[in-house]
């Protein structure tokens, strides 16, 4: 799906209404009530039906634009919300990152949503797993965010062994060489050189080599 910019940019701009007006509620029974509403409008379920699922199966159910959109109103909860169960908001904020992230091959997204990825791989960085992580470097890079996806593609490969290392460090490599051929003003904005990421996928190849025998 071929999110476009203009659309994405006003749903946005409904969403942070939204959390503005949450914010405003007496009590977290309205806020959820609210979330609801939004949820059946915008994902053609309740947040509540939508909390009882796992994030694969969640994932698998929704369509793109509605699966952006459920992530958003996860985030919402966990950030508006004052009377959550321990580890609660931590659940949420963790199936919003995965939502969010498994949108990384539409890039005007990516590009419109990479400091909430960001914010949220920070607030959840403990619980992530390699497959998560480098779903946020995938998302990253279509970003032209090549700091972050640097960072999030190392961190993922530190978590993974085997043949998962392997698959997944032969993907780094190639995401590595193509970030390094990005605009210069591509490269500035993001605080990266090009020789930077060569000299990171000349890195990794190497421990591919090292580890398999073979290259990306």
């Amino acid at each position: 799906m071929d999110f476009e910019r203009d659309y994405i940019l006003r749903m946005i701009h409904m969403l942070g209404a939204m959390m503005r007006r949450l914010a405003e509620r007496m009590d977290d029974a309205e806020r959820d009530h609210q979330l609801d509403l939004e949820a059946r409008k915008l994902c053609g379920m309740p947040l509540s039906t939508a909390e009882t699922l796992d994030d694969a199966s969640l994932g698998e159910l929704l369509a793109p634009m509605p699966r952006f959109f459920m992530g958003e109103l996860f985030y919402a909860k966990a950030k508006a919300s004052t009377t959550l169960a321990y580890g609660q908001a931590d659940a949420l904020l963790l199936s919003a990152l995965r939502l969010l992230a498994s949108l990384h091959a539409e890039p005007r997204l990516c590009d419109l949503r990479a400091a909430r990825l960001a914010e949220l791989k920070a607030d959840v960085f403990p619980l992530l797993t390699g497959d998560d992580l480098f779903m946020c470097a995938r998302f990253f890079a279509q970003a032209e965010s090549y700091d972050q996806m640097e960072d999030a593609l190392f961190q993922a490969l530190a978590l993974m062994e085997g043949e998962a290392w392997a698959h997944n460090a032969r993907q780094g490599v190639r995401l590595l060489r193509s970030a390094a051929k990005a605009t210069g003003q591509a490269l500035a904005l993001c605080g990266m050189t090009a020789e930077e990421l060569r000299a990171a996928a000349h890195e990794l190849d190497a421990a591919l080599i090292k580890r398999t025998g073979g290259s990306a």
